[in-house]
């Protein structure tokens, strides 16, 4: 999207109260033309020895009215700009968010910390955009109405008047390119430091098992010094410029005043005139300062365009001020709730010709077909790079697919949309958790009843961690559930997929932090379940035991597929798999005894 056309709709949005804006800080603007008109008469009758003290009085009179007036006009005005700024910044982010969410898989081309940073100083550069075109009416009306009465008391000061307007929006936009070029690595810089707090305090665990805390920190001061030079450049130019702008009109406005007295020493000048002046000139250099800054920011904003655009698809950009409801004076609706019906409730998944290749790359899968009827527990197993990971999250519409379909009882869906919760529940191989209680993190807001939590907790085994937490479910869990192991973690993500009480659950690798009986526990209390249908991405004895169909992947391939006594008795990659875990927990029970004994 060009910046015009970004301009045009973040102005038509909201058409109506961008008018009342625009008409209320005009009138705050324009005020003080009537200022102006009543310090010139009463200076002028000051001057001219007036003895009537009644029409001394009036034009005072009148000056105190309209400053009240524009004190009364500020509150109103304000009130409306603040409804509309947070209107304009809530349709941004919610938009913003939006194109996040339509991302395939979430995978989004800027980290978590540069995505912050473009919801907060972006959104912010665009609301200080419009701030300035929102002054920018009034502030032309007063310019222009002021010049013409000046011009008729004297048109060579005017013309004077208006010569640092042609200097200020010469030097900005002679500024433009570095103007644009600081503000855009001072964005890039304190994005990748956001970014780099955000992942220490999420790698805590790992950073102190490493030993890393002094290269974390040298780190953390390379991108901090490097932020500070860019924070530094982009303000220091910022403000240079409009140090420069006030100085041409500081000087501009002191060759007026001498022209001024010049005039008025020649008797073609009155007081009154001379007062008139020198009120406009201040608001008049204060306009004309607005009008080059406003090149300066239109130079700036397509920097911020560019990296709001980022966050959406391509393609999808112009949906960035896509109208939708706000609701700033009112509470939202509740979400919809995505209710089963009976005729969609699953019996049989079919998944044909399925195919994804990562870009610049080779990888991935290809052609890939299988069916799942309901109450059936289908395990994919391979070796490490095999696709099985692939094959999941392209079936679920997390990696956009290349060619192929999914069939939800005989009919094709869009999975990105379709399946989700309560249709289908996926848990991935690294489950994220929130900064927030254990509760809140399996519940995940929802007004769920205690029976259905606890069934939750009984068939991701965590009953007895629950009682061994302090606080039981109402633990904090930190930052991504740092504060639980990683076999609890991947607990608490099964509990909460079981919360959807979903017609297939889809687990990643879900019991590679669990020991073999917890995992055993695990997979026996979900297939004493009714109607449980899972799909799981395995190479644990205990998942493939419990298996009624295994795919085995090899090279993004289907290599074979069957029972587990078939793929034993005629798969060479089945039987090296098989042979290879019993190798591994060999190996690791031989670790722990020997870690043991050197303790």
């Amino acid at each position: 999207m060009t910046v015009s056309i970004f301009i045009k709709r973040l102005f038509t949005y909201n058409l109506s109260l961008f008018i009342v804006n625009g008409l209320l800080w005009g009138a705050f603007h324009s005020l003080p033309l009537l200022l102006g008109i009543g310090m010139e008469w009463f200076f002028d009758r000051v001057t001219s020895q007036s003895h009537d003290y009644l029409w001394l009085a009036v034009p005072l009179i009148f000056i105190v009215l309209v400053r009240v007036s524009r004190v009364g006009v500020f509150f109103w005005a304000f009130f409306k700009w603040v409804t509309y700024i947070y209107d304009i910044q809530a349709i941004l982010r919610t938009n913003m968010l939006k194109g996040i969410m339509r991302w395939p898989g979430r995978n989004l081309p800027a980290s978590p910390g540069e995505a912050v940073s473009r919801f907060r100083e972006d959104v912010d550069e665009v609301v200080e955009y419009v701030e300035s075109w929102v002054d920018f009416w009034g502030r032309l009306a007063f310019a222009v109405i002021s010049l013409v009465i000046m011009a008729r008391i004297n048109w060579q000061i005017t013309l004077v008047a208006l010569l640092p307007l042609i200097a200020v929006t010469l030097l900005n936009n002679l500024s433009g390119n570095r103007a644009r070029r600081y503000g855009q690595q001072n964005r890039e810089a304190t994005g990748r430091i956001t970014s780099f707090i955000a992942e220490s305090f999420g790698a805590v665990q790992a950073l102190k098992l490493g030993q890393a805390e002094e290269h974390v920190h040298k780190r953390f001061v390379e991108l901090n010094e490097s932020r500070r030079q860019a924070a530094l450049k982009d303000n220091l130019f910022k403000q240079w410029m409009r140090s420069l702008n006030q100085h041409v009109l500081s000087i501009c406005t002191g060759i007026i005043l001498l022209m001024c007295a010049s005039a008025m020493k020649a008797g073609h000048f009155t007081v009154g005139n001379f007062a008139l002046f020198t009120t406009y000139l201040s608001n008049i250099a204060f306009s004309i300062s607005l009008f080059g800054y406003m090149v300066f920011q239109h130079k700036r904003l397509k920097v911020s365009l560019d990296r709001m655009s980022v966050l959406f698809r391509p393609g999808e950009q112009e949906r960035i001020m896509e109208p939708s409801e706000t609701y700033l004076y009112g509470e939202p609706p509740e979400p919809p709730v995505i209710r089963k019906d009976p005729k969609e409730r699953l019996q049989r998944l079919e998944i044909k010709r399925l195919s994804y290749t990562y870009p610049n790359s080779e990888n991935g899968i290809s052609d890939v077909s299988f069916t799942l009827e309901r109450g059936k527990f289908v395990v994919v197993t391979g070796r490490i790079g095999s696709g099985k990971s692939t094959l999941v999250r392209t079936l679920l519409g997390l990696l956009p697919k290349t060619d192929g379909a999914v069939l939800w009882n005989g009919q094709t869906v869009d999975p990105a949309a379709f399946l989700i919760p309560p249709r289908a529940a996926y848990t991935p191989q690294v489950p994220r958790l929130f900064s927030d209680t254990l509760r809140e993190n399996i519940i995940q807001g929802s007004p769920a009843d205690e029976d259905t939590l606890a069934r939750a907790i009984r068939l991701a085994v965590m009953e007895k961690d629950i009682e061994d937490l302090e606080k039981g479910l109402d633990t904090f869990v930190g930052p991504r559930g740092v504060m639980l192991s990683g076999g609890q973690i991947q607990r608490a993500a099964t509990a909460r997929m079981m919360m959807t009480e979903s017609d297939l659950f889809i687990f990643d690798d879900l019991s590679s932090a669990l020991d073999v009986e917890t995992e055993k526990q695990l997979w026996d209390r979900l297939f004493k379940e009714r109607d449980v249908t899972c799909i799981a991405v395995s190479h644990r004895k205990a998942a493939l035991a419990q298996a009624d169909h295994i795919i085995v992947m090899k090279d993004g391939r289907i290599e074979a597929e069957g029972s587990l006594d078939d793929l034993l008795g005629t798969c060479t990659e089945m039987q090296l798999l098989w042979q290879g875990e019993v190798a591994t927990e060999e190996d690791t029970d031989e670790s722990l005894v020997t870690a043991n004994t050197k303790l």
